[in-house]
């Protein structure tokens, strides 16, 4: 049952790598010790479960399709070279295909209150490491589409599946920075929270490879005359100064907006709009107006464009002339009057004007992408004193986040980022630097691993990887059971009758 176990899910030779056969030995090390521990669990049938959308299983409300179970337990079958024996051999081959079903539902559901999720970006690269779906050494999206139609699958189908098998492997490396010196956890939310890292990161921004270029501007330009018209064309919004209108406004607030709050909001507007001229607006909004923003500054909101304000402010304020008072105007907050001071007519610099600043750009972004692939290539190589070395020609160091909490959100230094936070949880001594870059905005961090601790205690420098260790100890199958079995505790779990006849 175990060999059967570790085929779960793995497509057969589908999924077999490209790059490192044990790419997913995390994940699959913690699915096969969850087998083991839920194949003699069982499940007690809910008869009320039955005709509920035809469902194998409901696991907290996530259902888990007939289609699901009927896979895995075809694929059970084949993987254990013969046919269960009688019926009761049967039962148990079911019973071993539902609980694998439930474990993956229970580990992806606490991976979510986890904050633990996979981008499309890693489905994607896990994607590409399938080494059937390529020919003559290039990704083919006809094998794909091929394996895809023969498997009765879509890709929105493949791609969930590929996520939920990353999501376990995430939760395996949970497990591996939760045990201390390899013993038993009794409580794994509590050393999950107790588990800290120390990373060390290295932004890399655009103005860090600015001087990679050789060329001026007018070079550029000389040389790139379509390209440049081309972006200008393409982003003409930022080059682009939309009408405005400068305004000022006093705000009557309604309490809510029922008729009975706005008709008294309108009634006071009335009065004071009644007594109100462009020369005394100023005063009369500072003295009467509920708008705390504008009020000091004698209702003064300055220039603003279409989409800033409230549609029924923005009606009044752009269909108003220039130095007259609208009428009582409606909105969310009760009733306004507005006072236009000025206008501007919408505008557009000439490419000419701007082409100098669109080579600036240009350049800055093919040096950074250079720069970036010269960075990505070294990192491929694991030519890590090379990369060092380009760093420290570049101007650019380390910084440490100092040990934070694996659970945590926000990173010290670097803010919320889900993906930066995946892939240093998975950094050790022997996996020093990450394998890949993590962008955010127009910058790219690059990671290495600073340091490791749980409970308190720092872990040694000599120690081997947690990941590594967990997989050779029994004492992981103790931890994963104790987790399991405390998440089917609390869990609601709905089984259909009729698969366990």
């Amino acid at each position: 049952m175990l060999a059967a176990c570790l085929e779960v899910y793995v497509f057969e030779s589908v999924t077999k790598r490209r790059k490192n056969p044990l790419i997913n030995i995390f994940g699959w090390t913690l699915l096969t010790v969850v087998c083991v521990v839920f194949v003699f669990i069982g499940f007690s049938p809910n008869s009320s479960f039955l005709g509920q959308g035809g469902a194998a299983a409901e696991v907290n409300g996530d259902a888990i399709s007939l289609r699901e179970f009927k896979e895995l337990l075809d694929r059970l079958d084949s993987n254990s070279g013969q046919a269960p024996q009688g019926q009761e051999g049967r039962r148990r081959v079911q019973e071993n295909a539902l609980n694998i079903l439930v474990s993956r539902s229970l580990i992806v559901q606490e991976a979510e209150k986890l904050n633990i999720h996979v981008s499309d970006a890693e489905v994607g690269q896990e994607l590409l490491d399938i080494e059937p779906f390529y020919e003559d050494g290039s990704f083919s999206r006809l094998r794909y589409k091929t394996y895809l139609r023969q498997a009765r699958l879509t890709e929105s189908e493949f791609e969930n599946k590929i996520r939920k098998d990353l999501i376990i492997q995430k939760m395996s490396n949970l497990v591996g920075f939760a045990a201390k010196d390899i013993g038993i956890i009794d409580d794994f939310d509590e050393k999950i929270d107790q588990a800290q890292v120390n990373v060390g990161y290295v932004k890399l921004t655009p103005q860090a490879f600015q001087s990679r270029s050789k060329q001026t501007p007018e070079e550029f330009i000389a040389k790139n005359e379509a390209k440049i018209k081309e972006y200008y064309q393409n982003h003409k919004s930022e080059y682009t100064t939309p009408d405005q209108v400068k305004a000022r406004h006093i705000l009557i607030k309604a309490e809510d907006q029922k008729p009975e709050s706005m008709e008294k909001a309108l009634k006071k507007m009335v009065e004071i709009a009644s007594k109100t001229n462009v020369e005394n607006f100023s005063a009369m909004a500072e003295k009467h107006s509920d708008d705390p923003g504008s009020k000091a500054k004698g209702g003064d909101l300055g220039f603003f464009p279409r989409g800033r304000m409230v549609p029924e402010f923005e009606k009044a304020a752009f269909g108003s002339e220039k130095g007259k008072i609208t009428e009582p105007v409606k909105t969310k907050y009760g009733y306004h009057i507005i006072l236009v001071d000025d206008r501007k007519e919408a505008s557009e610099e000439p490419l000419e004007s701007v082409q100098v600043q669109i080579a600036q750009k240009l350049m800055s972004e093919g040096a950074y992408e250079e720069g970036l692939s010269e960075v990505k290539e070294l990192m491929k190589a694991k030519k890590y004193s090379e990369l060092e070395s380009l760093l420290s020609d570049k101007g650019l160091k380390w910084t440490n986040t100092g040990f934070f909490s694996i659970t945590k959100e926000n990173i010290p230094g670097v803010g919320t980022n889900k993906e930066f936070l995946d892939l240093a949880i998975g950094l050790s001594p022997e996996n020093e630097y990450g394998s890949r870059l993590v962008y955010q905005g127009d910058s790219a961090y690059l990671l290495k691993y600073k340091g490791s601790k749980t409970d308190g205690a720092l872990a040694k420098n000599d120690q081997m990887d947690f990941f590594k260790q967990l997989m050779k100890q029994q004492k992981m199958n103790m931890m994963i059971q104790s987790w399991t079995d405390s998440l089917k505790e609390s869990a609601s779990i709905k089984t259909n009758p009729d698969l366990l006849r």
